[in-house]
C-alpha cells in the first residue's frame, strides 16, 4: 500500500496537515457597489444579561438576538442544562417549536427570546458537562455562579478554550472555599467545581488579579447574588478591559446591586436581582471593525446598520472618534475610504479585539500604530504575534510591541501562497478573509466566524465576493 500523501508546513513550530483542513477558498469581487452590514448583537452585553437575568424570579424578553453567535449560544445551552427555560420568537411574533425536542439552542429562525429566571438559588445541578465551547466569556461567568452550588460540577470548552489561562479566576474562587480539580499538562479544562463557597473564607476577604482579563471580576459581581455573606474583593494588577467590568457594574447596579468598586477593592453583598420587562440587545461596536477594513479591501462604500450608542459601545467608540484619522469618512452610518490618510496611533486599552482588522487597515492605508493591546496575548490565540504573521503572509509587514504593533503605510497586499493560518481565532479568520477578498487566496477555517458574526460570510457572498469552502483531500491508493 502507497503512504499517504501528505503535504506539511510549519508555522510557530505547529505542524498542519493539509488532509485535515477544510479552506475557504476567495476571489475578489468584480463590482464595487454599497455592501449594507448589519452589526451582530453585541455578545458582551447579551451574555451578561444571560447571566443576570436568568437568576430573576421574572420571564424578560431579549430583543435584537438574531444570529447571535456560537459564544452566546453555548451560555445559554449552559444555562438551559442548569433548568432556565426559554422561549423562541421569529420576527412575526410566532411561538416556535424546535424540531428536535432535546435541543438547547436557540431556534435558527428566532429573532427575541423570553427567558423565565429561576431566582437567586434556583440553579440546579446540570446532568452533563457545562460546555463553554469558545467562550471564555461564558466560561468565567458560569464558573461564578455555579461557586455557589452544590458540586461537583465539571466546566469544559473547546481545544482552544482549553489552552487559555483562567488561573487567577480559580485562585479567587479557592480563596472562597471552591474545590478547584484541574488535571496536569499544558490544558487549563476541563475544570471541577465543588462548592459552595465557605462563609468564613467571605469574610476574610478575597484577592483578585485583574492584570490580565476583567472577566474574573465581572464574574464575581454576577455572581453577587447568591452569596452568603458580604465579601471585599481586593483587586491586584493593572485593571485591563475595563469598560467591559463597568457595564458589568452598570447592569448590575440598574437590576438593584448595591455593589461599592473603589480604591482597588470591590464590596459586594447578597442581594435579588429584578430587570425590565425587556432588554435590547445593542448592536456589537468591535465588528465595525472589519466593516471598515472591508472598505479598504473591498473598495466600496459600506452602510452600518446597527452601530450603538457610546454608553454601549464599550470602548470601541475610539472605531468612529478616529475614523477620519486612519482614513475613512464616517457619515450618517456610510463608510467610505477617503483619498487621503496619514499615519495615526490607537490605544486600544478598552477595545483591544480590534486590534486584528485595524493592523490590516492601517497597512492598507496611512500606517501608524497600535498600543494599549498587551492583554491581546491571552485571547484565543497570542493576538500581538499572530496579527504580525497572519499580515506576513499577505505580504504586509508589521513590527511587533511590547504592547501592539507598528504598521507601516500605503502596502500592497500580495495573494498568499499557501492556505492562511487563523489559529483557531475568529478575529484572525475574519481578518483574514477580507485581506482575501482583495488579493484573492485560502484561508484556513469555515466557519470561525460564526462565534460573533454568523452572517460574515454570507454577506460578503451577497456583495460578490467568491467564496467556497474546499475539503483538501488526501491521497491514498
Amino acid at each position: 500500500m502507497a503512504k499517504k500523501w501528505v503535504k506539511r508546513w510549519t508555522t510557530s513550530g505547529k505542524d498542519h496537515r493539509r488532509n485535515d483542513l477544510r479552506i475557504l477558498r476567495v476571489t475578489p469581487r468584480s463590482s464595487s457597489t454599497k455592501i449594507d452590514w448589519r452589526l451582530p448583537p453585541s455578545k458582551s452585553h447579551l451574555i451578561r444579561a444571560l447571566a443576570l437575568y436568568s437568576q430573576t424570579s421574572q420571564s424578560i424578553t431579549l430583543e435584537n438576538v438574531a444570529a447571535s453567535g456560537d459564544d452566546v449560544r453555548a451560555m445559554r445551552n449552559c444555562l438551559a442544562q442548569m433548568g432556565v427555560k426559554f422561549d423562541d420568537y421569529d420576527s412575526d411574533g410566532e411561538l416556535l417549536t424546535q424540531i428536535n425536542p432535546m435541543e438547547l439552542g436557540p431556534h435558527p429562525l428566532s429573532v427575541k427570546w423570553v427567558m423565565h429566571g429561576v431566582g437567586t438559588d434556583g440553579f440546579r445541578r446540570p446532568a452533563s458537562v457545562l460546555n463553554a465551547a469558545n467562550s471564555g466569556t461564558a466560561l468565567r461567568f458560569l464558573a461564578g455562579l455555579v461557586a455557589g452550588m452544590e458540586g461537583p460540577i465539571m466546566l469544559d470548552g473547546d481545544q482552544s478554550l482549553r489552552m487559555r489561562n483562567s488561573e487567577p479566576l480559580w485562585d479567587s474562587l479557592r480563596q472562597a472555599g471552591v474545590e478547584v480539580s484541574i488535571g496536569q499538562g499544558l490544558e487549563r479544562l476541563p475544570v471541577i467545581l465543588s462548592g459552595p463557597w465557605d462563609t468564613d473564607k467571605l469574610q476574610s476577604g478575597v484577592h483578585l488579579d485583574i492584570s490580565h482579563s476583567s472577566q474574573p471580576l465581572s464574574s464575581w459581581i454576577l455572581a453577587s447574588t447568591n452569596l452568603p455573606t458580604d465579601t471585599v474583593l481586593t483587586l491586584e494588577g493593572k485593571g485591563v478591559s475595563n469598560r467591559h467590568s463597568s457595564l458589568t457594574a452598570e447592569m448590575v447596579r440598574s437590576a438593584g446591586c448595591k455593589m461599592e468598586l473603589s480604591d482597588g477593592k470591590c464590596l459586594l453583598k447578597p442581594w435579588s436581582p429584578n430587570g425590565e420587562d425587556t432588554y435590547a440587545v445593542p448592536g456589537d461596536a468591535s465588528m465595525a471593525s472589519f466593516a471598515v477594513l472591508a472598505s479598504y479591501c473591498l473598495s466600496s462604500k459600506i452602510q452600518l446598520i446597527g452601530w450603538p450608542d457610546t454608553e454601549n459601545a464599550i470602548g470601541h467608540e475610539i472605531l468612529q472618534e478616529s475614523a477620519i484619522e486612519y482614513g475613512i469618512k464616517w457619515s450618517g452610518g456610510i463608510l467610505e475610504v477617503m483619498d487621503k490618510s496619514s499615519s495615526v496611533h490607537l490605544d486600544v486599552t478598552d477595545s483591544n479585539d480590534i486590534l486584528p482588522p485595524m493592523a490590516a487597515l492601517l497597512a492598507l492605508g496611512g500606517g501608524g500604530k497600535i498600543s494599549g493591546a498587551a492583554h491581546a496575548a491571552h485571547k484565543e490565540s497570542n493576538r500581538l504575534t499572530r496579527t504580525v504573521e497572519l499580515l506576513e503572509h499577505f505580504g504586509l509587514q508589521a513590527t511587533l510591541l511590547a504592547d501592539g504593533v507598528e504598521v507601516e503605510g500605503n502596502q500592497v497586499p500580495s495573494k498568499p501562497e499557501h492556505p492562511v493560518p487563523t489559529f483557531g481565532d475568529h478575529r484572525l479568520f475574519m481578518t483574514a478573509v477580507l485581506l482575501a477578498s482583495k488579493t484573492g487566496g485560502e484561508v484556513i477555517g469555515q466557519k470561525l466566524h460564526h462565534v460573533a458574526d454568523e452572517a460574515f460570510v454570507q454577506r460578503l457572498q451577497d456583495a460578490g465576493v467568491g467564496i467556497e469552502s474546499v475539503q483538501i483531500p488526501s491521497l491514498e491508493d
